[in-house]
């Protein structure tokens, strides 16, 4: 008992420390697509590291061109102890005018594919999946490989731990067929992404519309104030259909 009792303040000094450097890894929740495909849209929300304030931040994407729609994201953070609950609603509330315009409760979306952060065997840079959600599966298969690239940090992150980086997204398998095309290129970082030190494919979402094309959810890994903080980027896949 004795060497037990001792490696208790051990135990609880080593989970303290544990907690002390974990980020935040926001939670994703889609909101669907426009009937004929060209918005998509969907919610990212937790609750920051070291402050401890919820957030939510819901997107709209023009998926032809691959850019938000004028006014958005949408972003709720309120600096005091708010519940999860309100936080969201506020943001929801601001958001409806367009989930109602373009009628995104007719075309949810269904994630074909999920591949976590919590994922321990998973390949973070590279996901083969079918594109649409059945069983036994009857559509074709697709394959994303994503490669990460490094650019010289800006100065607000020199400082940062880990590389300061971009991605290129590939589609290399398209409905069972190789090809090698480019969804996304980073020629630099975008200041919005803060100093991101990693990326993931973390999902795929797919529609039941054929119009609508599948949607890379990509994770991004950015230092924040106690580790990395984990947030949400929507690509456009604009493949040939499911």
């Amino acid at each position: 008992m004795k060497s037990l009792t001792k490696s208790i303040p051990a135990l609880a000094v080593l989970l303290m420390a544990t907690s002390a450097f974990a980020g935040d890894t926001a939670s994703l929740n889609v909101l669907g697509y426009s009937e004929d495909g060209k918005v998509f849209a969907f919610e990212e929300y937790g609750v920051y590291d070291g402050a401890g304030f919820a957030y939510s931040n819901i997107f709209f994407i023009d998926t032809q061109e691959d850019k938000f729609l004028p006014g958005t994201p949408i972003r709720v953070q309120i600096d005091e102890e708010q519940s999860m609950a309100k936080i969201r609603a506020l943001s929801h509330a601001k958001a409806e005018p367009l989930i109602a315009k373009y009628r995104l409760a007719d075309n949810p979306g269904v994630m074909v594919a999920y591949n976590p952060v919590s994922e321990i065997d998973s390949n973070p840079h590279k996901l083969r999946y079918f594109g649409y959600l059945s069983s036994p599966p009857r559509s074709l298969t697709y394959t994303l490989e994503l490669k990460e690239k490094e650019f010289p940090p800006i100065s607000d992150c020199l400082n940062m731990t880990g590389n300061y980086t971009g991605f290129t997204l590939l589609l290399t398998e398209d409905a069972g067929e190789p090809v090698s095309k480019a969804l996304h290129d980073d020629s630099q970082v975008p200041k919005s992404r803060g100093c991101p030190n990693g990326y993931r494919i973390g999902a795929v979402i797919s529609s039941e519309t054929n119009s609508a094309p599948q949607i890379a959810m990509i994770m991004v890994a950015t230092f924040g104030f106690e580790g990395n903080d984990e947030r949400w980027i929507a690509v456009p896949v604009n493949n040939r259909g499911q």
